[in-house]
């Protein structure tokens, strides 16, 4: 570290005394800097104690608001090499790394300085093959910085205060950093690839992987709240047929790059195409190596229609990837005796319904459900005394889930988002609270802005077990620690944390094994948390030219008979999207439409006319997606019977 010692003597009166220097003087100092950049540069990632005194002070909001002024009056040059010298120490000592970032991003404009400077430097207009090495370096700097704000500030400030950059000015930024991504994983930049070892510069993969995780970051924004037009974000000139030939060929990285780091860049629709591709090449696979996926074969199982979770708990736990194949389900009725019919396929699809609809019901207790009634693991089903292996019926559900992605069936419950979001292998964060508890939410958005004197919280946080009030420390011995207005920032994230992370994290690792058993983690995360709803539980909106286009008719009725015409009338024109929801769970047991559309509904939607009295209710065979239709009168009875039919839940009929 020889000649380091002087790095805050250099900078601190160079800074301050820049603005009234000769251009010698001014040379001589920037001379310096880039020799102490280049020091940097050579030694080890660690430092000395003389080295940490002297760097120190980037860690000083006096001198880094010097630096701020400073550099609003120089030239771009120079910027770029006080910025430089910035990175440098930010990207190679982690030991000071978050303490400096710390009071860089928290003390002083400098992410604001940044993108006035890479304006000032046309990064937007210049093609990322032409950036400078400093320009490069600089918009490292920038993502690193901005990285680090994203991870504290919350929504409020983001898309409210828009500080330090306005949404206007965001959006720049994400075009910027889908052309430096596009051309750093995709296209490559021929001039600064290392010809022996074909692979970018480090400085290259530094910038690389700050600007991947800014981009990945904004994203999750946008997820949230959309505030840019969603095809910024698509590299739509990538071809998506060379795409998936060097997907499957593996002769090359980049694809695979693409999609491990940053899926989104592709559509949802290509990334779903992706997704189902997968599952069929796994078949065959699977196939190949035993497990059977004919009608009639397969692994039978035999299910008592008053236990069907537990029956199914048993039967399958210890199958292994025979989950993946045929599932031969025969059901038992309450007395005892077989009931009649082979399993198509209906059978099955009737029995996970069931299954899922038992375990997600909040007075088993195993699952839980938010005011919007979005499902999540209860935090307390440890103490549940009907489950004392609650993990293990956690890892069965997950893997149940995992077989209906596998097989295109789509469930009823919907998952809360923070829960989608540890199912994609993500740690959440205090903007996360507001899909468990809008109002924990902004209890502690108001704590955060506020003081804390007058509330009396202290880290720990009252729980109910069963009927028993407990309180649980957030930290160690919590419940003696008050909260403070200097140490609020720590009680909202322990918070946080505790709630959306460490609350669940039994439950929620249990059920991931299980969801992974069968779907493999790097597929899942081609998707954000709001795709993976949809993937799971199918769309909200009900296309019904779509369904009338892949609708059979059995007893009697087609497309022209009356009855189906005016069927179709009704729920096309006096239908309102509520109730058309809840036809489609009358009939098939789930109220949204599946991913792709209905023309993958299996097995297909028909309309059978029913024989019997014309008083009679229509009634429907959900696992087979089938809807029986006396022949009625007029039209204003036909709805009116069906309407009937679907608010009383009049459903099932077994045949």
């Amino acid at each position: 570290t020889a000649g380091l010692w002087m790095v805050g003597n250099v900078l601190e009166l160079g800074l301050l005394q820049i603005q009234k220097a000769t251009l010698r003087e001014k040379m001589s100092f920037f001379a310096a800097v880039e020799f102490l950049v280049r020091q940097i540069d050579a030694i080890p990632g660690t430092m000395d104690q003389n080295l940490a005194k002297q760097v120190s002070l980037f860690q000083d909001k006096k001198f880094l608001d010097t630096l701020c002024e400073c550099v609003k009056n120089l030239r771009p040059a120079e910027c770029h090499v006080v910025y430089k010298l910035c990175g440098s120490l930010a990207f190679k000592f982690e030991t000071i790394r978050t303490a400096m970032l710390n009071a860089m991003v928290f003390s002083s404009s400098i992410i604001g300085e940044l993108y006035q400077s890479l304006m000032q430097a046309k990064v937007m207009e210049l093609p990322v093959s032409k950036w400078s090495l400093q320009l490069c370096e600089m918009f490292g700097l920038f993502c690193i910085c901005y990285n680090h704000l994203l991870v504290i500030q919350d929504d409020a400030e983001f898309f409210e205060q828009q500080k330090p950059c306005t949404l206007k000015q965001i959006t720049t930024v994400v075009e910027v950093l889908r052309r430096l991504l596009q051309t750093l994983y995709w296209e490559g930049i021929p001039k600064v690839i290392d010809p022996r070892t074909l692979t970018l510069p480090r400085q290259w993969l530094q910038v690389r992987t700050a600007a991947t995780e800014l981009f990945r970051q904004l994203r999750v924004r946008q997820s949230r709240r959309q505030f840019c037009n969603p095809d910024i974000w698509m590299m739509s000139n990538i071809s998506f047929t060379i795409f998936k030939q060097e997907l499957e060929s593996k002769n090359s990285r980049r694809a695979s790059l693409i999609l491990q780091k940053i899926p989104f860049v592709l559509t949802f629709q290509q990334r779903v195409e992706l997704f189902y591709s997968f599952i069929r090449n796994d078949r065959k696979n699977m196939e190949a190596s035993g497990v059977n996926f004919h009608h009639g074969a397969g692994v039978g199982i035999r299910i008592r229609r008053n236990r069907v979770l537990t029956d199914g708990f048993e039967s399958l736990t210890k199958i292994g990837q025979n989950i993946k194949g045929r599932i031969q389900v025969q059901f038992i009725n309450e007395h005892g005796i077989p009931e009649t019919g082979i399993d198509g396929g209906g059978l099955f699809k009737e029995f996970v319904t069931e299954l899922l609809r038992d375990a997600f019901d909040p007075q088993l207790g195993l699952f839980k459900q938010t005011s919007h009634e979005f499902t999540y693991p209860n935090p307390t089903s440890h103490a549940n005394p009907n489950f004392s292996n609650h993990s293990a019926y956690f890892q069965f559900v997950g893997m149940i889930v995992g077989k209906c992605l596998y097989d295109g069936i789509i469930i009823e419950p919907q998952f809360a988002n923070f829960f989608l979001r540890k199912l994609l292998g993500y740690r959440n964060f205090v903007d996360d609270l507001a899909s468990l508890d809008p109002d924990i939410y902004k209890n502690l958005i108001y704590l955060k802005n506020n003081s804390a004197a007058g509330l009396e919280l202290t880290f720990s946080v009252q729980r109910d077990v069963f009927g028993d009030s407990k309180a649980v420390d957030l930290i160690p011995n919590g419940s003696n620690i008050a909260v403070t207005d200097q140490n609020r920032m720590k009680f909202i994230y322990e918070m946080a944390d505790f709630t959306l992370n460490r609350e669940i994290a039994v439950q929620s690792r249990a059920f991931v094994h299980g969801l992974n058993s069968v779907i493999r983690p790097d597929w899942l995360r081609m998707f954000e948390a709001e795709e993976l709803d949809r993937l799971i539980s199918g769309t909200p909106v009900i296309d019904v030219a779509d369904l009338k286009a892949n609708t059979a008719y059995a007893g009697g009725y087609d497309e022209k008979h009356e009855m189906i015409r005016w069927f179709w009338s009704i729920v096309d024109n006096d239908f309102d999207e509520k109730e058309r929801r809840s036809f489609l769970k009358f009939a098939t047991s789930v109220s949204r439409s599946p991913l792709l559309g209905f023309q993958h509904l299996y097995p297909k939607f028909c309309i059978q006319r029913s024989s019997g009295d014309s008083e009679n209710l229509p009634t429907s065979s959900t696992c087979m997606n089938l809807l029986k239709i006396p022949r009625y009168s007029s039209r204003a009875k036909l709805k009116e019977k069906l309407l009937y039919a679907i608010k009383a839940s009049s459903g099932f009929y077994l045949t």
